[in-house]
C-alpha cells in the first residue's frame, strides 16, 4: 500500500514530535502493509528556506529508518491553498509530490473559501495536476456534497483520510466519507497520520470499512493502484464507486 499524506517528520509541524515518534509511526506503516509513505509537513505561505533546511534535515534522519523498514520515504507538503499557492509553484518552488507535476492541497475547517475555486483553477492553470486533502472533513463539502463532485469534473484528485471511515474525526467526516463513496468521487485514501496515536491507530478499522464498501478490487485501488499511477505521472485513473447498500437500492426502486 501507499500512503501519500502524512506528518511523520520529527519536530516539523503538528506531527511527529521526536524521532522517536516517528520510527513508531514507521513500524506501524510497516505492520499494515504499506510499502510507500510521501512525509507531507504543512506548507503555510511561502517555502521559507529555514523551513525548507529543517525540512531537509528531519527528512534525512527518517529516510533510512523508513528504508530499514521497506519502506521507501518520498517528499512532499501538504500546501495550505491560498491565493499566491500558483505563482509559487510558477516560480519553482519545490513543494510538489516527490518532485512529481502534483500538488496536495488542504483548505481551512470552516466554510468554502471565497478564493478556492479561483486559487485550484490557477494552480491547474500553471501546468499541476492537485490533489485534495481531506475533503469529508470540511464544512462546506459535508453541506454541499455537489462542490466534490464539481472538483471532480474539473480533474482534481480527492484523498479521503482512512481514519475518518474507522470513526477518528466523528459522525459527520464517516458519513460524508462514505456518501463521497457512494457518489463516485474518491480517488485515493491516505492516513494523515500525525503520531502513532488515534489517528494511525483507526486505520485498521478504516481499511476494513473500504473492504466492506468497495470491495479488494477498489481498496486495491484507493490504497495501491491510484497511488501508484499518481506518483508515475501517468493520467488520473477514476474514482472509485462504493456498491449500493440494500436500503439503497430500496429507496431506488421504490423513486
Amino acid at each position: 500500500m501507499i500512503d501519500l499524506h502524512s506528518h511523520v517528520l520529527p519536530g516539523i509541524d503538528d506531527g511527529a514530535p521526536s524521532l522517536d515518534v516517528s520510527i513508531a509511526m514507521l513500524d506501524a506503516w510497516a505492520g499494515m502493509g504499506f510499502r510507500t509513505v510521501a512525509a507531507t509537513p504543512h506548507l503555510t505561505g511561502i517555502l521559507q528556506p529555514d523551513y525548507a533546511t529543517r525540512v531537509d534535515e528531519a527528512f534525512a534522519a527518517v529516510e533510512p529508518r523508513a528504508g530499514e523498514r521497506g519502506i521507501a520515504l518520498v517528499r512532499g507538503y501538504e500546501v495550505q491553498l491560498d491565493p499566491g499557492t500558483a505563482a509559487q509553484m510558477a516560480a519553482g518552488a519545490p513543494i510538489t509530490l516527490a518532485g512529481s507535476g502534483l500538488v496536495l492541497v488542504d483548505l481551512p475547517f470552516t466554510e468554502w473559501p471565497m478564493y478556492a475555486d479561483a486559487a485550484l483553477f490557477a494552480v491547474q492553470a500553471a501546468g499541476y495536476r492537485v490533489i485534495l486533502a481531506h475533503p469529508e472533513r470540511y464544512p462546506g463539502i459535508q453541506e454541499n456534497p455537489d462542490k466534490a463532485g464539481e472538483l471532480v469534473e474539473r480533474g482534481i484528485a480527492l484523498q479521503v483520510t482512512t481514519g475518518s471511515l474507522g470513526g477518528a474525526f466523528g459522525k459527520a467526516a464517516r458519513r460524508s466519507a462514505e456518501d463521497l463513496l457512494g457518489r463516485g468521487l474518491v480517488h485515493l485514501v491516505a492516513t494523515d497520520a500525525h503520531s502513532a496515536g488515534h489517528r494511525m491507530a483507526a486505520v485498521p478499522a478504516g481499511l476494513a470499512r473500504l473492504r466492506e464498501l468497495v470491495g479488494d478490487e477498489g481498496l486495491r485501488r484507493l490504497t495501491a493502484a491510484t497511488p501508484a499511477a499518481i506518483l508515475a505521472g501517468h493520467p488520473l485513473p477514476a474514482p472509485v464507486q462504493a456498491a449500493p447498500r440494500p436500503w439503497h437500492r430500496r429507496l431506488a426502486f421504490w423513486r
